[in-house]
């Protein structure tokens, strides 16, 4: 039986290998977060029941996370990011949202009462935005209610 025999790293290699992966991984920025609430109203009025999500701006080498929140019965809002954090980066950023409460009928099935948000704003490209700033207060979305 033939056994090869692999030479066994020194110490001093590992540690530099460990070295090595240890600043590269730290290349990137720390993102800071800040406080971020508000109220979300449909045609005028609170509506609860709605994911709100926040797409930060891009920004050549951060890695900057997405926040969401789902609105409380009188509209009210605190976002957080997917990895539970409290806040969100400041900045512009998109707005998309989702009524959990929406009625999905099945296919051939007509609903059985309107939808209360305008599909636009399920979508990035409904245009929606939002800047958080620290210190900024509370931040409104105001969107108009569907057409009939």
């Amino acid at each position: 039986m033939n056994w090869i025999v692999m030479p066994r790293p020194s110490l001093l290699r590992v540690a530099l290998m460990l070295g090595v992966l240890v600043v590269l991984g730290g290349c990137s920025k720390p993102v800071k977060l800040v406080p971020a609430a508000g109220v979300l109203t449909i045609g005028g009025k609170p509506a609860g029941g709605i994911v709100i999500q926040f797409l930060p701006q891009a920004v050549e080498g951060e890695k900057r996370p997405t926040s969401y929140a789902t609105s409380g019965d009188d509209g009210s809002f605190a976002l957080t990011t997917y990895d539970g954090k409290p806040g969100a980066v400041e900045g512009p950023h998109a707005v998309v949202l989702a009524d959990t409460l929406e009625e999905r009928p099945a296919q051939g099935q007509r609903a059985t009462r309107p939808p209360r948000l305008d599909s636009r704003f399920t979508t990035i490209a409904g245009g929606l935005t939002a800047t958080v700033t620290d210190g900024g207060g509370a931040i409104t979305i105001a969107v108009p209610a569907p057409a009939p």
